[in-house]
């Protein structure tokens, strides 16, 4: 099991180990010392796993742009890179917004079909009773059935 709440991924056994070996040194100088060196292997372990994380994101297809840039040589040269990235951007933005705006207009439009009633179809007949009743599991599904009763008188 491991232990990721402080960041660090020590093992739980290694952490009793640790313990344990803090634990049996004699004499508070010695204490100091051990913990200290214990901080500093863990230290040093966790640089390395977090050395090997920050290369895969720096290599991962998603960071071209980002790897591009570190490898451009000179002040001028990485402006430069940053402006044309911009500028790509900036062209295509209007054909993204335009995109997902036809695919959310899409699926309103699915949304609304699914959802709308024949408007030539004629409304359903409802008895007194049968709205009476309605309402009354209405309220009753919220818990207001003993306040409230509907009644409905048919005119």
């Amino acid at each position: 099991m491991e232990n990721y709440n402080a960041g660090y991924a020590v093992s739980q056994e290694e952490i009793a180990k640790q313990f344990e070996e803090f634990c049996k040194t004699k004499g508070i100088v010695a204490k100091f010392k051990v913990a200290f060196e214990q901080m500093g292997e863990n230290a040093s372990r966790q640089k390395e796993q977090d050395k090997a994380n920050i290369e895969a994101v720096k290599n991962s297809e998603e960071n071209k742009e980002f790897r591009e840039f570190l490898h451009t040589k000179g002040f001028k040269a990485k402006c430069r890179l940053v402006i044309e990235n911009i500028k790509k951007g900036a062209a295509n933005a209007n054909a993204d917004t335009a995109r997902k705006l036809d695919e959310l207009h899409a699926k309103t439009q699915a949304s609304i079909r699914a959802h709308s009633v024949n408007p030539t179809a004629k409304p359903a007949e409802y008895s007194a009773e049968q709205l009476a009743a309605e309402f009354n599991a209405f309220l009753k599904e919220r818990g207001l059935d003993e306040k409230y009763a509907v009644q409905i008188v048919e005119e």
